[in-house]
């Protein structure tokens, strides 16, 4: 799968904000975030969240005539991602879409969105990069087949706030199965890394262990 850098994805967002209709904000949750700070080289796809339907329409809207199509086979990366669309571009480049709750999981808070930092703005379309304690949980609650984003979980580890990410974990009210699958990733990055999750513990009693 192609890899994209910071320079590229910048350009793609750009072309893309020149012809939306009406202001639209889009928040990214992953390597794409990283990338804009300058902690990742190059991701893979980006991940968009919009906080309702219409900022969604208007956004794929805008793609029609600019060279991104739904594409007909969903590689095994972007199955059961419960996305809302996917598009790529001829680059091969990946757009999956979600409006407020990412694969079926955790929803865009208004928390995170006031937490959110304005990268810049194209156009109509304001793009925000979600703070590194919501890109860290959202990892966290990445499949466990998807061990790429445990070195991700590494370099946005120094300085988090970790009473933010267990505030935002209690508040989002999921499944006792999805709390247990956060352990089983901060666990395994524990053993992986050896190095401290102070929440571990509280979020064992939150999975009911």
């Amino acid at each position: 799968m192609e890899s994209f850098d910071a320079g590229y994805i910048g350009n793609e967002l750009q072309f893309i904000g020149s012809r939306v209709k009406k202001p639209v904000s889009i928040y990214l949750i992953g390597g794409c975030a990283m990338a804009f700070r300058g902690l990742k080289e190059v991701t893979k796809d980006i991940d968009i969240v919009f906080r309702d339907k219409g900022d969604c329409e208007a956004f794929c809207d805008a793609l029609f005539g600019a060279q991104y199509f739904e594409p007909i086979v969903i590689t095994s990366e972007h199955k059961g991602l419960e996305t809302i669309k996917i598009y790529e571009n001829k680059d091969k480049f990946h757009l999956d879409l979600f409006v407020k709750r990412v694969c079926g999981k955790m929803v865009l808070s208004e928390r995170m969105v006031k937490r959110a930092e304005l990268y810049k703005k194209y156009g109509n379309l304001g793009v925000y990069l979600l703070a590194k304690e919501d890109v860290f949980l959202f990892k966290s609650l990445a499949s466990e087949a998807r061990k790429r984003d445990l070195g991700d979980m590494r370099v946005i580890y120094p300085n988090l706030d970790w009473g933010v990410i267990k505030e935002e974990l209690s508040s989002q009210e999921l499944s006792r199965n999805l709390i247990a699958l956060v352990v089983r990733r901060l666990e395994e990055f524990r053993s992986v890394y050896d190095l401290g999750v102070p929440i571990l513990n509280a979020l064992k009693k939150m999975a009911g262990d």
